[in-house]
């Protein structure tokens, strides 16, 4: 379902497609990554990072896509849901992490479309006003979550936006971080240890008074019972 929400592709190169809907729901371009199976980045594979437009310009089966001519301007990955998930209250978060994968994961792991609405910018150098405008004009709160070696570039940044419901939460990669994530770790590097590193959900009272302790007294209490599944 969020693959489908975001309109993620797949070429017949292997590469993974993340589209850029903008805020009107029009295409500005598409980028194109090449993953192994066990989700990083094929940096070996031939042409393993590449844009939809770019592969455009240098297709000569299609003179109508004049790089001279071209107007295209990126815009944040997921931005279209602003629109297309209407807000329940003035609070709907906006969620801004770097990478696409990364937002795609949170999306997965915490997405509530009435709470939060999950984004990636592509690289600090896409923070600027102007590709926030659409979500400024919204008056939406926005949390940027940086990657663990780019904490304090984000935090100047987000002093230099000069948005007052802007904020930084460097919290999942410190205070829950740990070595084994890597010192470039972001927030879903994070999320997927601890998801792998979880215990197995309790399927009888004792493992349950063991996990929970709390949990296993307001069962005695109520003299509840687990059924299996």
């Amino acid at each position: 379902d969020v693959l489908k929400d975001y309109h993620v592709g797949h070429g017949k190169n292997g590469h993974t497609i993340f589209w850029q809907l903008d805020e009107l729901g029009e295409v500005r371009t598409g980028k194109m990554m090449k993953y192994r199976t066990d989700g990083h980045r094929d940096k070996t594979a031939p042409w393993n990072f590449d844009w939809i437009h770019s592969a455009l310009f240098r297709d000569k089966r299609h003179p109508e896509y004049d790089e001279d001519k071209q107007e295209m301007k990126q815009c944040y990955f997921g931005i279209h849901l602003l629109n297309e998930w209407k807000r329940t209250d003035i609070d709907q978060t906006v969620c801004i992490a770097e990478s696409e994968k990364t937002a795609l994961i949170m999306a997965i792991a915490y997405g509530n479309h009435a709470k939060q609405v999950w984004m990636a910018c592509g690289g600090i150098e896409n923070l600027t006003r102007e590709k926030l405008k659409p979500i400024i004009d919204q008056h939406r709160p926005i949390i940027l979550y940086p990657d663990r070696d780019g904490i304090q570039k984000w935090q100047q940044k987000a002093e230099q936006l000069h948005y007052d419901r802007l904020t930084v939460d460097a919290r999942p990669v410190t205070k829950w971080w740990r070595e084994e994530d890597g010192p470039k770790a972001d927030i879903a590097d994070v999320v997927v240890r601890m998801i792998n590193q979880a215990p197995p959900p309790p399927k009888t009272i004792d493992e349950v008074r063991q996990q929970v302790p709390a949990m296993g007294k307001l069962i005695d209490n109520m003299n509840l019972t687990i059924e299996p599944t």
